[in-house]
């Protein structure tokens, strides 16, 4: 049985009905990881030893995260439960556990989880103990007879405590240990506010996506549309189509923003289907097309990179077959990526390239999603990649738009990829390693649906813990809020179905994205609908919605991508990949007070800035060190 069957098996059996609360489903609000912790009188990291069965499951402790304990094995009998099918069942998931790993909580709980009064402390152990055992996504109940731990039966109670992996449960137990005001969220805390609708977008919409033209950290919206591409702004409740104002006059199926002739001005690479064209913008901020556009029969993505020329930057040209990579110059023609046979023939349909710096060396790599797989390009150098190596990112039949997030803030960034079958989340594991975790994301893995056309990444309610939307082509959006370490609850007070703020959003979504477009320091979603409308939903502000928005310098002569991280006092906030121009990192705080903000330029030491979260927005500018100002 996979880890995805083992993770879904008492889902399959429950009614997940939702309720008139924002903790609906499968999330128990009065018993959390933090009541877990806190009540337990032992917490152990256990192993699965091999010489498990024979009716017993053995493990050893490999670490007392609370109280104490004395013996090396535990040892659970599961000859004598009432439930003998459920007891094959554990047998048989710790038998085909892929990290062997589980966590056992010891304590003096009733058979209902959650009985004891919010925030109680450990009570003394009653004459039977009882503890909870994880793994692979699934809770067994044990009961204490004469000092044997017998196996009474599985768990679907305490799914609805914690309904992820075993390892970010063991990572939440170390977060509760040491922080005294941890929490792990059961509600988005958050709702619309207002629609601003902003025009009709005529033609096929390729994407939609905030770009930063003045480094402010407040971006501006463009829609890419091979009827004609648009910029909106929205200030002080109301919007703005600048198209005519900038004089922009592309018509993009493919588009990358960037500073290509290093005039610290934002400019517009985009294809129309048979040529790639420049548009520069002046000083007066407006845009005119460059000469000299070249012929490219074959574009499914653009992604500006730094190629080793500060201010001139280069272009990754996804392709359905093998990746090109375009550096600048007149006589300039797109070459492959990478040197050697390109080894994704037998993996179908291939997706936009991917880039980012996802093994931490400070320097970007490429991932190539295909239908059954994907290829790691590592980078060598700026603009240099190493041969392709199999890895296996896939998209499955019909993939949308792949986005970037440390939904796990382990500090390296994953991939999620909606889908036509199924939306997937590929954790990243470091070293060009990944695996699909979208089963064990709590109820993200079984309320997002196939027919996903966009993944946008956001951090909705400003707590530092990163958020996903789901934007679907015959149904409303949906938005998930982080309850952190990669596990999620569907936000009911940011579902558009359930109100009449926007019901044409029922209808489905062409493109999308989150980002802070009024400048409050709130994130807002734009949306273009199937009927061509586009508007932002524009978040209800709390007053106290604090954020660093973080951006990588106009003026630096860098492109990008860069990795940028935060921590909150002994709290890490994950990664965010940064362009100039493109989306801030948006690090936040639920409360006002440190952020501790890093990042590395490639070939250089890792640099880092402290700033204190007040009254409201930071806007947060990095360079690499040695810019002149």
């Amino acid at each position: 049985m996979s880890r995805h069957d083992i993770a879904v098996f008492f889902l399959s059996t429950s009614v997940l009905a939702f309720c008139a609360g924002e903790a609906a489903a499968l999330i128990n609000p009065k018993f959390t990881p933090v009541h877990l912790v806190k009540q337990s009188q032992v917490i152990l990291q256990l192993k699965v030893r091999p010489e498990s069965g024979g009716g017993k499951l053995i493990f050893t402790v490999e670490n007392v995260l609370k109280g104490k304990q004395d013996n090396k094995t535990v040892e659970i009998d599961l000859t004598v439960s009432s439930y003998p099918d459920q007891a094959r069942f554990a047998d048989k998931v710790a038998r085909e556990s892929s990290d062997k790993l589980a966590l056992m909580f010891v304590g003096a709980w009733s058979d209902k989880p959650g009985d004891q009064p919010e925030g109680a402390e450990p009570m003394p152990f009653a004459e039977a103990r009882r503890a909870y055992v994880h793994m692979e996504g699934v809770w067994l109940v044990l009961v204490d007879n004469n000092g044997a731990w017998k196996f009474e039966q599985m768990s679907q109670q305490l799914v609805a405590t914690w309904n992820g992996g075993t390892d970010m449960l063991l990572r939440a137990v170390k977060y509760v240990t040491q922080d005294a005001d941890a929490e792990v969220p059961v509600r988005t805390g958050t709702t619309w506010g207002r629609v601003l609708k902003l025009g009709k977008i005529g033609g096929k919409v390729a994407a939609a996506v905030p770009v930063d033209l003045k480094g402010t950290g407040v971006p501006i919206l463009f829609v890419a549309s091979d009827a004609g591409d648009r910029l909106f702004a929205c200030t002080d409740g109301t919007s703005e189509d600048l198209t005519g104002k900038c004089k922009l006059q592309s018509k993009s199926a493919a588009f990358a923003w960037s500073d290509f002739n290093g005039d610290g001005r934002l400019d517009l690479a985009s294809w129309g289907g048979k040529t790639l064209t420049i548009h520069q913008q002046g000083a007066d901020g407006t845009f005119t097309v460059s000469a000299g556009a070249g012929e490219l029969t074959e574009c499914i993505g653009l992604s500006a990179l730094d190629v080793g020329t500060p201010g001139r930057p280069g272009l990754l040209i996804s392709t359905k077959g093998v990746p090109m990579l375009l550096r600048p110059g007149a006589e300039a023609t797109p070459r492959k990526l990478a040197d050697g046979e390109w080894p994704g023939k037998n993996l179908g349909t291939a997706g936009a390239c991917v880039l980012a710096d996802f093994d931490g060396d400070g320097l970007p790599d490429v991932v190539q999603p295909l239908a059954n797989g994907g290829l790691f390009y590592k980078g060598t150098g700026l603009g240099v990649f190493a041969t392709p190596v199999a890895c296996p990112v896939a998209t499955g039949e019909g993939a949308g738009s792949a986005c970037l997030g440390d939904w796990d803030a382990d500090g390296m960034l994953d991939i999620f990829i909606p889908g036509n079958d199924r939306c997937r989340l590929w954790q990243n594991l470091g070293g060009g390693r990944f695996i699909d975790m979208m089963k064990l994301t709590g109820e993200l893995g079984y309320i997002a649906k196939g027919s996903a056309v966009v993944g946008c990444l956001g951090d909705l309610n400003n707590d530092g813990r990163q958020d996903l939307t789901i934007l679907y082509s015959a149904m409303s959006p949906q938005s998930f809020f982080n309850r952190g370490f990669r596990t999620f609850g569907f936000s009911l007070s940011l579902d558009l179905s359930r109100g009449t703020l926007l019901p044409e959003a029922t209808g489905g979504q062409s493109a999308g994205c989150i980002a802070d477009f009024t400048g409050d320091g709130a994130q807002d979603m734009a949306l273009v609908l199937n009927d061509g409308q586009c508007v932002v939903v524009v978040r209800t502000p709390t007053g106290a919605d604090l954020c660093a928005r973080t951006v990588l310098s106009l003026k630096s002569g860098w492109t990008g991508p860069v990795k940028v991280e935060a921590t909150a006092e002994n709290r890490m906030l994950g990664a965010w990949n940064v362009y100039a121009g493109g989306s801030p990192a948006f690090l936040s705080r639920s409360d006002a007070g440190p952020l501790k903000i890093t990042w590395r330029f490639p070939a250089q030491a890792e640099q880092s800035k402290d700033v204190v979260l007040e009254d409201k927005p930071l806007t947060v500018v990095i360079e690499p060190p040695g810019v002149k100002k």
